[in-house]
């Protein structure tokens, strides 16, 4: 085993709010055995926010970075309120130096209003949209705490998304699967709005909580053809605008590309998660798992983010091919799917030593995929063949 060379944290997600708006039967941080939510203070204080600030500065400065990103999460981010963005954008910047700070917010759209997109748009802070298609699709899961339907909500916030200026923020959608909506309308709906970016999510199950479809076989791929079929409408659309990380990071990772997801290949994971409290923490989507799973032990006040370099939960994130399980390491597409993603491979008696849970539908989305490209390629390279032979001629 190599020694462990930390790379340093180039983002953050942090929680600025601990509560949400939404009552969505599938959230890892609200649905699950993890309750350590409950503790956390409604909103991130003015001297936590200061002392992050702080904390970034020392780590960039150290690992001499040009830029940082700063993600508010929650919860629900907006539940703060403008005014609080406003604050914790300030502070965050007053108390960084000489670097690139690139802001955003992850929501689920029900309170964004003209006057948060106009701040954003003129300060330049990215907006993602929690969203999982048509009204059908959204309201399987998305529900408020009254059981009622968060979509007209969202149609509202999508006029101002989609719109001229909304555009200039928009990331795109984060849109959780689910086998019993048809994929080819999730996409039409979700691609009507034109977002820069869509990300379809597996849901968040293990093997010890197996995900919907895959109960009794995990041999099976149900997952892995609902992505397929939109995979066959987006790759032939011409001109293609829109992003779809899991079909782009298979690409990508196939030809010998950098990957820019957690989720693949074996790069290290360059990002923590702070909480409204201050704690840093591992990756929030742990919850899922056992409690504090990702508990590092570790506040900002007093600890820097370089401590955590120390923390076996984090060294496992960083150094992935070494802590994945045997299979993983002998299988010839660990490269592109990085052993899946660490919630995913959790079970009580192997912890994340094994397989992801979705690893059938991960092999054949990769073979699929890969098989595709490479015959568009060779169709490609003979067509100009072609070319070259019918010019001498």
């Amino acid at each position: 085993m190599t020694e462990f060379v930390p790379k340093p944290l180039h983002s953050l997600v942090c929680k600025v709010v601990s509560r949400c708006n939404l009552n969505c039967d599938y959230c890892y941080m609200y649905q699950h055995s993890d309750r350590s939510w409950q503790q956390q203070p409604f909103k991130m204080s003015e001297a936590t926010i200061t002392q992050l600030g702080k904390r970034i500065d020392e780590h960039t400065q150290k690992h001499q970075l040009s830029e940082f990103a700063v993600i508010m999460h929650g919860g629900e981010p907006l539940l703060a309120g403008l005014e609080y963005i406003k604050t914790f954008k300030d502070i965050i910047t007053t108390n960084i130096l000489n670097i690139k700070l690139e802001f955003g917010i992850q929501t689920n759209g029900v309170l964004l209003n003209n006057e948060i997109l106009d701040f954003c748009v003129s300060n330049n802070i990215s907006i993602g949209l929690s969203m999982d298609g048509n009204r059908e699709a959204n309201d399987l899961h998305r529900l408020d705490h009254q059981g009622k339907s968060s979509f007209s909500s969202l149609e509202k916030t999508l006029e101002l998304l989609s719109s001229d200026r909304g555009r200039k923020i928009w990331t795109g959608f984060l849109c959780v699967i689910d086998l019993n909506n048809d994929p080819e309308t999730v996409y039409s709906y979700l691609s009507q709005h034109k977002p820069p970016f869509i990300d379809f999510l597996f849901p968040l199950h293990h093997h010890d909580l197996r995900p919907f479809g895959k109960e009794q076989s995990l041999d099976v791929s149900p997952y892995a053809d609902w992505l397929l079929k939109i995979f066959n409408i987006w790759y032939h659309q011409k001109p293609q605008t829109i992003k779809i990380r899991k079909f782009e990071e298979i690409i990508s990772l196939m030809l010998g590309l950098q990957g820019n997801s957690e989720e693949w290949g074996l790069d290290p994971v360059d990002f923590a998660v702070i909480e409204t409290n201050g704690d840093i923490e591992a990756v929030d989507s742990l919850k899922v798992t056992y409690p504090e799973a990702t508990k590092l032990g570790m506040n900002i006040f007093t600890h820097s983010f370089d401590d955590i370099f120390n923390s076996p939960k984090v060294i496992e994130r960083q150094e992935k091919w070494q802590y994945l399980s045997k299979n993983c390491q002998e299988c010839n597409l660990v490269k592109v799917c990085g052993g899946g993603y660490l919630p995913h491979r959790y079970s009580r008696e192997n912890y994340f030593h094994n397989p992801s849970v979705y690893c059938s539908d991960l092999k054949k989305l990769i073979t699929t995929i890969r098989r595709q490209v490479i015959e568009d390629m060779q169709t490609i390279k003979r067509k100009k063949n072609t070319e070259v032979k019918s010019n001498f001629l």
